[in-house]
């Protein structure tokens, strides 16, 4: 299957490297920057690079629509602009997916009149300088119409067996979840590398408990896991580090422009620790 991709940023990586792995030609990537589509097709050694979107082929079966957000309206409209100069007709063997999550397989209807349309969306953490593996990932899956919706799925059970209908309100739910879980976990990890800078201790003597935090979700509810200072209401070791927060002067504890200080989320995270511990409902206050 010829396979091009409309964006070279950290998702189109690990997706163009499983599916050259499935034996399937990547013959195309555009990006916005030559220099971007350039450095995937030397990773992947196939692949013609450019950063002209009426350049783009229009005989490939697959294409992966991988760009931002707030991007993808745009370059779907650009994308179909492409195909109808050339006059061509709609092939129900070209599939078009975009990977975000954020957005309904609705943006990608100027597309329509030349394939099936839908959505391919990989639960996952990307960094442009890791190929993650995808077999151990949730994909959740959307088509335009049942035949796009079949297509979309055997293209997902390609990658990973972990596959799943997700309409757009339901994959809101999940990219909340997973930036709470993933990105918001990760801002917490380099907080906590501040902490340690200050004392003069490496990064990696945090790598086991964070192991086995990651492991226990995997048997227990999270609420259960739970464990440290603010579950077992252990008030006096919790004033110390609200102390110790005083005496830090990494770039986090001395952010004036923060909306809320170092203490102000320690505070937080604790007092909806204990409220768990006390096996009542967490309470998010609303700001307006």
């Amino acid at each position: 299957m010829r396979t091009v991709f409309i964006g070279a940023g950290s998702i189109a990586v690990s997706l163009a490297f499983a599916l050259q792995k499935q034996g399937r030609q990547i013959v195309q990537i555009y990006s916005r920057t030559m220099a971007s589509a350039q450095q995937l097709a030397d990773r992947l050694g196939e692949g013609e690079a450019t950063c002209d979107i009426s350049d783009v082929r229009t005989d490939a079966e697959l294409y992966v629509l991988a760009v931002t957000d707030g991007a993808l309206a745009v370059t779907a409209k650009r994308l179909a602009e492409v195909f109808g100069s050339r006059n061509e007709a709609f092939d129900a063997q070209r599939l078009f997916v975009h990977v975000a999550c954020t957005q309904p397989v609705e943006v990608l209807e100027p597309l329509r009149p030349f394939g099936l349309t839908g959505v391919l969306y990989p639960m996952q953490t990307f960094v442009r300088s890791r190929v993650v593996d995808l077999g151990r990932t949730s994909f959740f899956v959307e088509g335009s119409t049942e035949e796009a919706q079949r297509r979309v799925r055997e293209l997902a059970l390609a990658f990973s067996p972990a596959v799943y209908a997700a309409d757009y309100e339901h994959r809101l739910y999940l990219h909340f979840a997973g930036n709470m879980a993933a990105n918001f976990s990760n801002c917490l990890y380099a907080i906590a590398q501040e902490v340690l800078d200050e004392a003069r201790l490496p990064l990696d003597v945090l790598f086991p408990i964070v192991d086995e935090t990651a492991r226990k979700i995997h048997s227990l509810p999270p609420r259960e896991a739970q464990s440290g200072p603010a579950a077992r209401g252990d008030e006096v070791t919790i004033e110390k580090h609200l102390a110790l927060i005083d005496r830090l002067s990494g770039p986090t504890a001395l952010d004036s422009t923060s909306p809320v200080s170092l203490k102000d989320m320690y505070r937080f995270f604790t007092h909806n620790i204990q409220t768990v511990s006390k096996h009542r409902k967490i309470y998010f206050p609303l700001v307006n």
